[in-house]
């Protein structure tokens, strides 16, 4: 019957969407963040990838991406035509193109990045973007 009930509670717990945490240790403790990055944190990498389709002229969202002073951000984007631009967070251009970037941050900030799809295709555009921070 225990069985039965821990079987239960576990599928509404799956079902219900709820996040769940494991830990190794029976006494591990969630710390909160550090307002400085470490030369350690700095050396490790965070790569995340966006999917976009766009229709012919049309700008994507903008990707917000923050940077501790000294980071690193990569930029890697392949399709049908990548055209992107990457905004400070003053929210001036600071580059646009269609080749990688490598982007060094001066301060402590967002920076955006927005793809636009150019107006020639008819069809619509596949963009695949790797962000790297380092």
């Amino acid at each position: 019957m225990k069985k039965q009930l821990l079987s239960i509670s576990m599928l509404a717990l799956l079902l219900s969407g709820a996040p769940v945490y494991a830990s190794a240790s029976p006494n591990a403790q969630v710390q909160g963040e550090a307002d400085t990055v470490t030369l350690e944190q700095q050396k490790q990498e965070q790569q995340f990838t966006k999917y976009y389709s766009l229709t012919p002229g049309q700008l994507s969202p903008k990707e917000a991406i923050y940077l501790k002073k000294g980071q690193e951000l990569r930029i890697s984007a392949k399709g049908s035509f990548a055209n992107y631009t990457v905004y400070n967070a003053q929210n001036k251009q600071i580059w646009s193109g269609t080749t990688g970037i490598i982007i060094k941050a001066d301060a402590d900030g967002y920076r955006y990045v927005q793809f636009q799809a150019p107006y020639s295709y008819e069809d619509q555009n596949v963009i695949v973007a790797t962000f790297t921070i380092q």
